[in-house]
């Protein structure tokens, strides 16, 4: 029974795997449409979808759990689902696990150069951001305190003129 949940499991995570790829490639859209407000409903959704991949994650390895038991043999510690598919005596149970594993190991790729490239144009959309903000103030870098070299350059007239009238 374990190995079935084991199963289960897995297409779980390749399911909400699916869902993440789906979200990902929607968010490359919503960021260059610079709609915040879908963005943060996308957000919302792949927050939802990380707390079900962790519960299917968790599933998976109270499964994996039960399939050494099942088969003989206790798990060491750090062992790889990799591992539990070697230590696997029957050859279709293999070949199925085996070939989930590289389906779940595809979409996780998948998702992490997608959300490598989503990473990537969020900065470059921050860095257009400060960009404008710094043409539209002007540069921040512009003294404002007193420069000697300029309070030379009063009135020419006469004397200089004076900021504050003492006889008010």
């Amino acid at each position: 029974m374990s190995f079935q949940g084991l199963l289960i499991a897995l297409n779980s995570l390749i399911d909400i795997h699916d869902e993440l790829l789906q979200l990902a490639r929607d968010k490359v859209t919503i960021v260059v449409q610079n709609d915040v407000d879908a963005l943060m409903a996308l957000t919302a959704k792949e927050t939802r979808l990380i707390a079900r991949l962790e519960d299917s994650f968790r599933e998976m390895g109270s499964s994996a759990a039960g399939s050494w038991k099942e088969i003989g043999l206790t798990a060491r510690p750090g062992s790889r689902l990799s591992d539990l598919i070697q230590a696997v005596p029957r050859a279709d149970h293999k070949t199925e696990l085996r070939a989930l594993a590289v389906k779940l190991k595809e979409r996780h790729n998948e998702l992490k150069v997608i959300n490598e490239r989503n990473q990537l144009l969020i900065q470059q959309s921050l860095e257009l951001i400060r960009y404008e903000l710094d043409l539209i103030a002007g540069p921040s870098e512009q003294e404002i305190t007193y420069a000697p070299t300029l309070a030379g350059q009063g009135y020419v007239g006469g004397a200089s003129r004076r900021s504050f009238d003492t006889r008010a």
